[in-house]
């Protein structure tokens, strides 16, 4: 009796390991659009310098086509005692976007900062695709380098 349960067992488990090869998995339509919109952004950099009560912010993102809007949103200056750690909002900024282009960029931007601590800026790299049916978007995060500004 044990010698048929585990010969059923066997069996089962050889026609379902053959089957297997032929099983196809699909995409849903929401992963195939996700896997798109992920590629519009193509590269993006974020970094600021220090000068005299300043920060100089420079920053670029480029799409892999022309966008409707690209550019920079949420942008806000950081500032933190130790440079490490307890960041607090000090200098927030307007979105900063561009229309019909495949590119955005600003180069040694100055923003005024009280001074007396290290300085970060953190924004988000945003691209928006051109068209008229459900144009899709794509948002991503970045830190920039530490400074210290007296």
């Amino acid at each position: 009796m044990k010698h048929k349960k585990l010969f059923a067992i066997i069996c089962t488990l050889g026609f379902i390991t053959s089957n297997m090869a032929s099983l196809t998995v699909f995409a849903t339509e929401e992963e195939e659009n996700e896997e798109r919109l992920s590629g519009l952004i193509t590269s993006y950099s974020l970094s600021i310098s220090s000068g005299s009560k300043k920060v100089y912010l420079t920053a670029e993102t480029f799409a892999n086509d022309y966008m409707a809007k690209i550019g920079f949103t949420n942008i806000v200056v950081q500032h933190s005692a130790n440079g490490t750690s307890g960041w607090s909002d000090e200098v927030p900024r307007d979105n900063d976007l561009a229309a019909n282009s495949y590119y955005h960029s600003k180069a040694n931007e100055p923003i005024t900062v009280s001074g007396g601590y290290y300085y970060r800026v953190v924004l988000d790299h945003y691209a928006k695709e051109t068209g008229w049916f459900f144009p899709g978007s794509q948002s991503l995060s970045n830190y920039s380098n530490v400074v210290w500004v007296s």
